[in-house]
Formats: structure tokens, sequence, C-alpha cells
């Protein structure tokens, strides 16, 4: 700082120096301690999760949000208190999730492949009941087929804190198990790390960037008509379905053109389909029972009135096949799957 003084003549000067204030009463507040808590948010199988929102309350209110590895933290946070870290993500409900899903699951219900860890277990009680039914099947199937969009009694994620142990793997839901890490009287720089389970993604390939494990390609053929308006026809997909467990795609007609009259069903049933008319959509979802297979290529048979045109697969629901021990394999591109065979009308020449 700089000092002047000037005396009664006008004449003045300046030096610079430094001058220490003492609080001798007490009245100036001092700065409260505090520390940092932080941590990770990762699956089962060690892919961190982008994108969850993680709130910290208690003495402060913060909300931060991982970055692309899973990360967050809270800085300046006071100590002495207690705190609850809560990570919360809904959005999404089909990512990792297909058929291959809904074949595990039954697999499990039926005691033939029991689900192995506690968190693919969470995975599957898909309305969360506590319990993994037939119900759940029926839940997960219709989010597949797009007759449901979100699940009705649960998050699309869920998160048990990293460090609980479950004291018995093969059921989760004897003990409430912690999606809440709590911080008593903070003492320190604290970690609150978490497990993160996609419900309905019971084969953990619910990733950032939706990644489909292809193990092969499912081969499938129509044959080609020429449609002409006033006419009924029906368009056969055929494929061996015979080594498969399992199905899904989207079957895609240009409502301005087709006309969906009826389907008739084969090895699918109607609970397999979701119809969407308006929208120019037929979803589709099938698995077997296991040691059983499908007896043939027919599926089922659409009736409709319109142009040839069709298409696989809806951007949030991919097209694929699930092979016995090999995992999800991929439809070839412009095709549709299994023995769906729909009837068209045609409408306009």
């Amino acid at each position: 700082m700089r000092l002047y003084t000037e005396d009664a003549l006008g004449n003045w000067a300046w030096c610079e120096t430094y001058a220490i204030v003492t609080d001798a009463r007490k009245v100036c507040p001092t700065a409260a301690a505090s520390a940092a808590i932080a941590g990770a948010i990762a699956t089962e199988s060690n892919l961190s999760v982008e994108g969850v929102e993680v709130a910290l309350s208690g003495h402060s209110s913060v909300t931060k949000v991982t970055s692309s590895d899973g990360e967050f933290g809270f800085s300046g946070v006071t100590l002495g208190y207690d705190y609850s870290v809560t990570p919360h993500l809904d959005k999404n409900p089909l990512n990792g999730v297909s058929t291959f899903d809904l074949v595990l699951i039954t697999k499990h219900i039926l005691g033939v492949q029991p689900l192995n860890s506690p968190y693919k277990l969470i995975a599957a009680d898909v309305n969360n009941s506590r319990s993994v039914t037939t119900l759940d099947l029926i839940q997960l199937r219709k989010l597949i087929l797009g007759i449901d969009t979100k699940y009705a009694n649960n998050t699309s994620w869920r998160f048990v804190d990293r460090t609980f142990k479950f004291a018995d793997a093969s059921n989760p839901w004897k003990s409430q198990f912690p999606e809440v890490a709590n911080l008593n009287d903070l003492a320190a720089d604290a970690k609150a790390n978490f497990v993160a389970v996609k419900v309905g993604d019971v084969n953990g390939n619910a990733v950032a960037n939706s990644i489909v494990r292809t193990a092969g390609v499912f081969e499938l053929k129509a044959e080609d008509q020429e449609l002409k308006a006033g006419n009924e026809y029906r368009i056969a997909f055929t494929g061996d379905v015979s080594p498969i467990e399992g199905y899904q795609f989207t079957l895609g007609l240009d409502p301005n053109k087709v006309e969906l009259v009826d389907i008739e069903y084969g090895v699918s049933k109607a609970d397999n389909f979701g119809v969407f008319a308006k929208e120019g959509m037929v979803t589709t979802s099938w698995n077997a029972s296991p040691g059983a297979r499908a007896p043939g290529a027919r599926g089922a048979a659409l009736h409709a009135g319109g142009e040839s045109q069709s298409g696989c697969g809806k951007p949030e629901r991919s097209a694929e096949h699930q092979q016995p021990d090999h995992g999800s394999g991929s439809l070839p591109s412009g095709g549709d799957y299994l023995s769906v065979s729909p009837r068209l009308n045609a409408s306009t020449p």
C-alpha cells in the first residue's frame, strides 16, 4: 500500500509499506473448512455411464452430470454436516434392450440358465416387483414392440452403492440395497461410487454408443412382385429359423400407399406384434421356449393394401436375431426377419 504525508506548506511525499490488521474483537467471519465429494458410475462390467444426473443434498444442494468417463465431483462441501449423493437417469429405456434379453429372462424363470449376478436380477425385474416373473417378460416385450414407451413402475437405470454387499447374490431383494450414498458428519474428502444397472438389459450391452454385438447374419428372402392398384397381394418373407432362439425387427409400410388389413399368425402370435397402422409400422419380437425350435420358416402373414414399399428397423429398435450360445446377430441391410408374409392391396397405380 502507499502511505502519503503533507506539511502545512503543501509539501508532500509518499512511500510504499504494508499494514497488519488483527481482528482482536473476532468480528470477521472465518472461512468454513471444506472437503470434496467425488465418485464414478460404471456398470457391473466396468463400462462408464455418461449423462447421469448426480444430486448432492444436505447442508448444500448441487447437481452435477457425469462425464464420458462416468465421473462426477463436488468441491467446497462444508465439513461437519450430513450429505446424500443420489444418481438418476431415466432416458432411452430401449438402450441395450432386445429380444435376446427376453430369451435370457425366460431361461432364468424356467431354471434352464439362472441369471448369475444380483445386478442382472435387478435388471430383469422390469416392473420393480422385487422378483423376476413372466409379468416382466410381458412388459419388456411391449417396450420392444413399441406398445409401451417407458417402464410403468421403474426407471431406465438403477444405481447401487458400490460398497454394498448383497447378503444373497441370488436374491438381491432379501435386504434393501442402497441407491443413495449417505455421508454423515463429513470430516474429510469422500468417495461415492455406484454400480449402474440398465433395466431390461440382462446381457449387459447397454453403452453410450449403443454398439450392437454381431455374431452372424441371418438371411431372409422375399419374392419380388409387381403390384397393381385394386388387387390383394401376399408377400412372404422366409428364412430358416431352426438354428435361432429369437428375433426382432420393424416392418415399415408407407401409410400413403399401403393399407394394413390383417395379420395371419403362425409361429409368432398376436402378443409378438405391435401394429401402428397410421405410422406405417409393424414391430415384432419373438423368442422360442428353451429347448424348442420354430418348426419352419413361416411366422406370420400381413394383409395390407398399397404399393410394395417396406423397410426394416427403426432407429431406436435394432433388427437382430439370437443364436444359441452366440449372442445377437444382425439382419442383412434392406431385409426383414423371419417368415413375415404381408398381403398388399395396391390402392394407387
